[in-house]
């Protein structure tokens, strides 16, 4: 039996640079896989793995496979695709664990769902599954009462309270409130740093599956979010000041990308008005020319051409 993890979280909570770091942990006797789901049409966390390293700097194997599947939810927009690099994986890799990321706006229980269907029954084996938080999210009522958001919780049975370091006695006493409310173990950690124990925690069976999603669907809501990609040339080199400024004051969710700049490829990663900038792992790596772009992701519908051409007055003459 295939052993199967879900990583599920909301947007920028520390998703990936979790699954690095469990990867540096790694057995030598064992061969895993990796599924990614980004929102986004562009793959950045799956050049991230490839690179060997993430945007955390940690290290990783070389002897990790990595698929991926962009351009939405993988239960919902991609859900052939999904099974379709599953299928690969199964049957060409035989690893002896997959763990599957999906993205901060999926739906993690319908994906639990395909696991179980009957051509996987004798195949795979469903471990526990890791829900990370920002505890700073828990007071903000765009995430604490977003569907998504709660369906990521409902599913989880092991939390991890990522970037601990950076919540406050008010957020760190609703994340205690939620621990007591869902009754998961949980752990605390800063940049993703979970030991390899508790991926390896046997999944509960919840016998109350149906009565849990009632609780979610009853009660969540939210706005819908966007995502837009946009271009970059290698070419037109930007101010990286400029950029971060021009970001915050749009207020957007979510942004990360590889800009180019006069110093060589900028990995860019943010949330709210949190955004933090590194030389690229990729271009550093040398495995590849980066893919120059900017995925941003907001939550009212704005004019995506105003936004381009307030990224491009960045550009560093």
């Amino acid at each position: 039996m295939i052993h199967v993890h879900v990583l599920t979280g909301f947007l920028g909570v520390g998703k990936t640079t979790t699954l690095h770091h469990l990867i540096s942990q790694k057995p030598k006797d064992e061969k895993w896989a990796v599924l990614l789901n980004e929102f986004g049409k562009t793959g950045l966390d799956s050049d991230l793995l490839h690179s060997g390293q993430s945007s955390g700097g940690q290290s990783n194997p070389d002897d990790v496979y990595v698929s991926q599947v962009a351009g939405g939810c993988l239960c919902c927009a991609t859900p052939l695709l999904f099974q379709t690099a599953l299928n690969k994986i199964i049957r060409f890799e035989k690893p002896t664990r997959i763990f599957i990321e999906p993205s901060g706006l999926g739906h993690p229980d319908k994906i639990i769902e395909l696991l179980k269907e009957p051509q996987y029954k004798k195949i795979l084996t469903i471990e526990a599954v890791l829900t990370l938080i920002d505890a700073r999210h828990l007071l903000d009522i765009r995430f604490r009462e977003h569907e998504i958001y709660m369906r990521q919780l409902a599913v989880a049975d092991v939390f991890v309270a990522n970037k601990i370091e950076l919540a406050s006695i008010e957020e760190l006493t609703a994340l205690d409130v939620l621990l007591k409310k869902y009754q998961r173990p949980g752990i605390k950690v800063s940049n993703g740093q979970v030991p390899i124990e508790y991926w390896q925690k046997s999944a509960k069976k919840n016998s109350d599956q149906k009565s849990t999603r009632m609780l979610f669907n009853k009660t969540g809501g939210g706005d819908a979010f966007f995502t837009h990609t946009i271009m970059l040339h290698v070419n037109a080199p930007l101010n990286i000041n400029n950029v971060i400024g021009c970001l915050r004051d749009l207020k957007l969710v979510r942004v990360k990308g590889i800009l180019p700049s006069k110093d060589g490829a900028i990995l860019i990663n943010g949330v709210n008005q949190d955004i933090s900038v590194k030389p690229s792992p990729i271009e550093n790596h040398g495995s590849k020319i980066p893919v120059y772009r900017l995925e941003i992701i907001f939550d009212a519908k704005v004019d995506v051409t105003y936004i381009e051409e307030k990224i491009l007055t960045c550009v560093d003459d």
